[in-house]
């Protein structure tokens, strides 16, 4: 909602702006959730619950021991461009859209682009070898990192000793890239506040490579943790609330209202609707 009003505010001002959905659709999970898929789900089940039998089974996997290695196994199958890995990757990424979509919806949030962490996935050599010919990569513990000592900063991790690439390699291939393709005035990251040491650490590499921009147009518009009753929201520890139930009893709420003070109004579900969804949206702007 945040970003969606920048959007809007910034529209409004004269800019021409590009919303971008930064999917987080890389990574282990999608090599458990697979494992986790052949080893207990069935198409049907998939088909007929969605993104819950897709969590369900991907809690079940990350909770699992013996399935650890089995999901290293697929997601490497899946960066080697596996046939089968591809094909479920891409139905499961298929499915969660759809899911998200109707939510996007409901809260009238569009967007330009969604190319996330995948679509960086071939972007990732040329910044690496980049760093390297500037002199700024360094080898530690067969790692490779961005010494900032001296800007008060832990190093930035460019590559794991297995050669996998990271946020910050992701982040630093899709600045680059967004500047080429917008060649934009601001990038506005809206991305809670534990991620702040990130932003700082890649904006600082983005610098050191000699990219100007990135000091005066690049800024992490940050918010607090979303929790509930206390306690932050994990996936992985399978403490979640969906963002569409809660949209859901508002609308509830907001027509057991309307139905006890003007009972009969007329286009009664539409105006509990926008009542319900406009009151949580308008809770967590004001937060």
């Amino acid at each position: 909602m945040i970003g969606n009003s920048l959007y809007k505010i910034f529209n409004f001002l004269g800019y021409n702006c590009v919303g971008i959905n930064h999917l987080g659709d890389w990574g282990t999970q999608f090599g458990k959730m697979i494992a986790g898929y052949l080893k207990w789900g069935s198409r049907e089940e998939v088909e007929k619950k969605g993104i819950d039998e897709l969590v369900r089974l991907y809690v079940m996997a990350d909770k699992d021991e013996s399935m650890q290695e089995e999901g290293k196994a697929w997601f490497k199958k899946i960066e080697d461009n596996d046939e089968t890995a591809i094909e479920l990757f891409n139905w499961f990424k298929k499915l969660t859209m759809a899911d998200a979509e109707k939510t996007y919806a409901l809260l009238n949030v569009k967007f330009d682009s969604y190319a996330g962490e995948s679509f960086y996935n071939d972007k990732i050599q040329p910044v690496v070898d980049e760093l390297e010919a500037k002199g700024l990569l360094e080898d530690s513990d067969g790692a490779k990192i961005v010494r900032l000592d001296d800007y008060d900063m832990p190093p930035c991790l460019i590559l794991k000793n297995d050669g996998a690439s990271l946020y910050a390699t992701r982040d630093i291939a899709a600045a680059l890239y967004r500047k080429k393709t917008y060649n934009f005035d601001k990038m506005l990251y809206v991305v809670a506040y534990h991620q702040s040491l990130h932003f700082k650490q890649f904006f600082k590499v983005l610098e050191l490579m000699g990219y100007e921009w990135a000091a005066s147009s690049m800024v992490h518009v940050e918010f607090g943790m979303v929790s509930y009753e206390g306690k932050a929201l994990s996936t992985r520890k399978g403490y979640t609330v969906y963002l569409d139930d809660v949209l859901d009893r508002a609308i509830e709420k907001a027509g057991a209202i309307m139905d006890e003070k003007s009972p009969n109004l007329p286009g009664r579900d539409e105006v509990a609707k926008s009542v319900g969804v406009g009151a949580v949206v308008f809770y967590i702007l004001f937060n």
